[in-house]
């Protein structure tokens, strides 16, 4: 029987798995608006849809419906049981003590909610959110044993993460985080980001700022201090490494117009201040507001700026990233040693889209595989409350090297494809003449290859192409289904796509895409978790040169490797640019303008199409070329 989950809070969605796969709904993707959330006004009427789509998608008969725990007083259509679940009950929102396994899933009542009338009898689930991301992290890894993390800024109750171990089709909660003792690695990072860049779901950016930097020796024990209070770091000694008192003594943050002097007792700064403050009150203080300056141990000030062009802010972006890696590997070390046999470390969250982090992790030593689900933040969140529940036999069989494909490609295929005909057909003539009144020509080919040989003709011409084929990725990342390609091989390619077309920050990292069988000789690293690209790579010396364009500022790459089993026709395309150019490389970024979510829609191309520099769409499932 199939199984549906719904996620509320920001990057909100609903999503199915039943024997026959997965299917995701993000709401951003549906509303247009970038991490909306249930309390935006037309969820409630959209949700309605959504969960009679996948009822309608679903194989088999739905017969439950998990719905993960975050809630806004401003969402219509929350189980009025979830919302007393949250509201009253204490030993559900308990955080970092015993009986963790009883408060990750909780039955609940489907009385007066609309949402459930049509599906006859369900059962509905409340699902805790981070056990939502340890068990889509975990049940679509193909893994049936593996150290499962999920770390973020916060879910509810001031908790920042969760760590299960995961044996067949058991998934077992063993430990639980929280933002009041650490670690703040989601949090911190967030309250960087809102000062450089103005916003909390800028810490991509902010990891792209993080290689024009360098790492302030005197500031890094203070970040450290901020992410783990010495008091968190003495109790689990495993897990955390002690720092050195000689180095915070005298240290302190300046907020406003109040110094927060370091603390011994605590180990922190705000640490002592917040002890009997609200779960809120912690988040926001943490999270929320970065200080406006920071004494280090020799006395010295730096005052924190709140540009990217700031050199201060690019040192202490780097600096940040420096002691996330350090005690991130740490910590992952020491659950391994804590929970030892287990070989795969399966990780979300969204501190999972730290990519240079998880390359630490996948080159650590401790774990043979690192697997990292492309919606691991909380776009992923719905399916991984429906994972969480479901029946063994609704979760599919995850086999061989191609499995990774089923969840990365779950969302709706390319809407408006249905006007336009048959391959090798003349396209529909309403989209001729609509195409004909935006200045623009459609142009169709004869089979893949001829398909395959325009548009890399294109790309060797150094011209932009919208790729759009088969169903949409899930998650931020476009993986050649929603992609913005232009080849590596001439100068200036970078600043077109990323600047120009997308009008993106300088500082942004663009991806490469390469064939995986002689990425090698272009890439080091690690290239068996390349597919993805949630892991970076670094790019070989002697190729700096021919790859300067596809190259971060700091010499590593964003990296997805295509193989011919799984992306057949991009597969080609790389090897065609390259009989053209002499580099089977491109420069891959998402299909969108700026600020706006990745499209999934023809129109929606052709919009782009005619409002910026994007030179071309190319619609493989249709063999045509609308330029």
């Amino acid at each position: 029987m199939a199984t549906i989950g719904m996620h509320f809070g920001h990057d909100a969605g609903a999503a199915l798995t039943d024997a026959g796969g997965y299917r995701v709904i993000e709401a951003e993707r549906r509303l247009g608006l970038r991490h909306v959330c249930g309390g935006n006004g037309d969820f409630p009427r959209a949700a309605a849809e959504w969960l009679a789509e996948l009822r309608a998608r679903a194989a088999s008969p739905v017969t439950r419906i998990a719905v993960a725990d975050w809630y806004t007083p401003r969402c219509q259509v929350l189980p009025p049981a979830l919302v007393e679940l949250v509201g009253e009950d204490a030993r559900w929102t308990a955080i970092g003590g015993t009986g963790l396994a009883d408060a990750v899933t909780r039955v609940l009542k489907p009385l007066d909610w609309p949402l459930a009338k049509g599906f006859g009898d369900i059962t509905l689930t409340a699902v805790r959110h981070h056990y939502a991301h340890a068990a889509l992290a975990y049940y679509t890894s193909g893994a049936r044993k593996a150290l499962v993390l999920a770390l973020d800024g916060t879910g509810n109750y001031a908790e920042c993460g969760m760590v299960c171990l995961g044996d067949g089709d058991q998934l077992t909660p063993v430990l639980s985080f929280t933002n009041r003792t650490g670690p703040r690695f989601g949090l911190v990072y967030e309250a960087l980001a809102r000062r450089i860049h103005g916003s909390q779901f800028d810490t991509g950016k902010l990891l792209g700022l993080t290689a024009t930097g360098e790492t302030d020796a005197a500031l890094l024990p203070v970040l450290r201090a901020m992410l783990l209070p010495q008091s968190t770091r003495r109790a689990s000694p495993d897990l955390y490494e002690p720092l050195d008192e000689d180095l915070l003594t005298g240290t302190a943050l300046r907020y406003a117009d109040t110094w927060w002097e370091y603390d011994p007792d605590s180990g922190g700064y705000l640490d002592a201040g917040l002890a009997d403050s609200s779960d809120d009150d912690v988040v926001h203080s943490f999270g929320s507001v970065f200080p406006d300056e920071i004494r280090t141990a020799d006395g010295a000030t730096t005052l924190i700026g709140t540009s990217p062009d700031d050199r201060v802010c690019r040192d202490l972006a780097a600096t940040l990233q420096a002691a996330v890696e350090q005690d991130l590997t740490r910590l992952v070390t020491g659950l391994s040693r804590r929970f030892p046999s287990y070989a795969t470390l399966c990780y979300a969250g969204g501190c999972a889209l730290n990519i240079t982090a998880n390359s630490r992790l996948a080159e650590c030593g401790q774990f043979t595989r690192v697997s990292v689900p492309t919606c691991c933040d909380d776009s992923g969140i719905a399916l991984g409350a429906a994972l969480a529940v479901a029946d063994p036999a609704d979760r599919p069989a995850l086999i061989g090297r191609s499995g990774w494909t089923s969840l990365a490609y779950a969302g709706p295929s390319l809407g408006g494809l249905d006007a336009l005909g048959q391959a090798a057909a003349p396209p529909a003539d309403d989209l001729a003449a609509r195409v004909r009144d935006l200045g623009l020509s459609v142009r169709g080919t004869a089979d893949d290859e001829e398909f395959v040989e325009a548009v890399a003709d294109l790309l060797a011409e150094r011209r932009c192409v919208a790729w759009l084929e088969g169903g949409l990725e899930t998650g931020p990342r476009a993986l050649g289904h929603r992609s913005l390609l232009v080849s590596a091989h001439w100068p200036g390619a970078r600043r077109y796509v990323s600047e120009t077309i997308k009008q993106r920050e300088w500082f942004r990292p663009v991806a490469p895409i390469c064939p995986e069988e002689v990425a090698d000789q272009y890439f080091t690293g690690p290239l068996d978790h390349a597919e993805t690209m949630l892991f970076a790579v670094r790019v070989r010396p002697d190729r700096a040169g021919p790859l300067a364009e596809a190259r971060h500022i700091d010499g590593t790459a964003r990296l997805q490797t295509v193989r011919p089993d799984t992306q057949p026709l991009l597969h080609r395309l790389c090897h065609a640019v390259a009989a053209r150019t002499g580099l089977p490389v491109l420069i891959n970024t998402s299909a969108n303008g700026g600020g706006r979510p990745i499209l999934n829609h023809v129109d929606e191309a052709l919009e782009l199409l005619t409002e910026t520099e994007l030179d071309a769409v190319a619609l493989p499932e249709r063999r045509l070329i609308a330029e």
